[in-house]
């Protein structure tokens, strides 16, 4: 029962982060949608600021497989990467 826990937080945790995900994609693809129809320059922008977007988002979701996957160890230092990396992204 001890170990079912956190397992089921992590998982908890996980579908919030997609649902947020999903639901903030949904939004930029509308608003990519509705500046597509200004112009093809602008179109091609839009493509290769999607694709960037899918390619950090499949890292991502590697990253939170392997989170849910791991054991606790691991997952510690996959948390305090995250951490260092998201602020060098910011900062």
């Amino acid at each position: 029962m001890e170990t079912i826990a956190p397992a089921i937080a992590v998982s908890i945790i996980a579908v919030v982060v997609f649902t947020y995900l999903i639901v903030r994609m949904a939004l930029k693809h509308e608003e990519k949608r509705l500046a597509m129809k200004g112009g093809g320059e602008r179109a091609e922008q839009v493509l290769a600021e999607t694709s960037a977007e899918v390619q950090r988002l499949r890292e991502r979701v590697q990253v939170l497989e392997r989170l849910v996957t791991d054991d606790d160890r691991k997952l510690a230092g996959e948390i305090e990467k995250l951490r260092k990396t998201e602020t060098q992204d910011h900062g």
